[in-house]
Parts: C-alpha cells; structure tokens; sequence
C-alpha cells in the first residue's frame, strides 16, 4: 500500500485562508438587483455568517427579497500547493449544489462555476454560468457581485450584489 505524506507544515496549514480571512464573522446584508439600464437597486435585507471550521471557511446567509428567501449554505477551502480555492454552494431553497473554482488577485475573491458542469436555464432557456466577487470595502464592511454568462464565461454581467456589514 502505498501512503502519502504531506510535506506541508502547521504555520501553512493555519495560514492558508489568511488571504480571505476579511470574510470571517456575522454581518446583516443588505440585497441588490441590477437592471443594466437603471443601475443598483435595493431588493432586500438579511444576515450572513461566515466562521473558520477546521481548515474551511463556512458561510451561512439568509436574505428575505421582494421576490422570495435565498437561503445558502456554502464552504471555502483553499489548496495551498495550487494557490487556488474552491467553494462548494448549496441552495436550500432549491436543493441545488454547485463547485467553484477561485483565486485571489488583488485583495479580491473571485469564483466561478464555467467548469462544473451544472449549468442552470433561465426563463428563456438561456444556459447560465456564475461568477462570485468577494470584496473588503473597510474593516466593517464587505460585497458579493454576483455575475452571469450565458457564454460560458466569455462575458459577464453583474445582475446581485450584497453589501455586508459586520454586526
């Protein structure tokens, strides 16, 4: 048999969320929709928590909309060897699960989900990808883009964003 031993040491391990540790702790969070011709609009209010569980980070967020309750549930890890990060979404509502792959360029978290292999149509049977922009706005205060392709990432638009405010 043949086993694997990691050559990885303690300090890297408890560092490796380092650069997207702005993330970690319980916000209300304000919703926003966009419709390109009219800009930002606001669409509803919530909370989000997000806490360091072993070597993940875990993000819990409920947010009543006009339209209805989004209620997710998602986990961020980060593969240190690689520089890279993944988050694995679940949608309660829905009972949908997704992965997405992230880097980190410029103090910013991107995730996307082009490589998935879920994609989800829209009312016009349009198939859509996901694009996830976490951002530090100060030490207080956090946003959430969400973009869509219906190019498979070719070109993006901006259609949810959250604006958090550490409670």
């Amino acid at each position: 048999m043949l086993g694997y031993t990691s050559t990885i040491n303690k300090e890297v391990l408890n560092d490796r969320l380092a650069k997207i540790r702005f993330l970690i702790g319980d916000f209300t969070v304000v919703a926003y929709s966009s419709i390109p011709s009219q800009g930002w609009f606001k669409t509803g209010n919530g909370f989000a928590n997000f806490s360091m569980e072993d070597t993940f980070i875990k993000e819990s967020v409920n947010i009543t909309k006009d339209d209805g309750i989004i209620v997710m549930d998602n986990t961020m890890g980060c593969d240190i060897e690689k520089d890279s990060y993944k988050m694995q979404t679940l949608d309660i509502n829905s009972g949908v699960m997704d992965i997405y792959k992230g880097t980190v360029t410029n103090e910013i978290l991107i995730f996307n989900n082009v490589d998935s292999g879920i994609k989800t149509k829209n009312q016009y049977g349009d198939w859509l990808t996901f694009k996830l922009i976490y951002k530090q706005l100060s030490l207080l205060e956090n946003e959430l883009v969400i973009g869509c392709s219906k190019d498979n990432g070719k070109t993006w638009f901006p259609f949810l964003k959250n604006y958090y405010k550490r409670k």
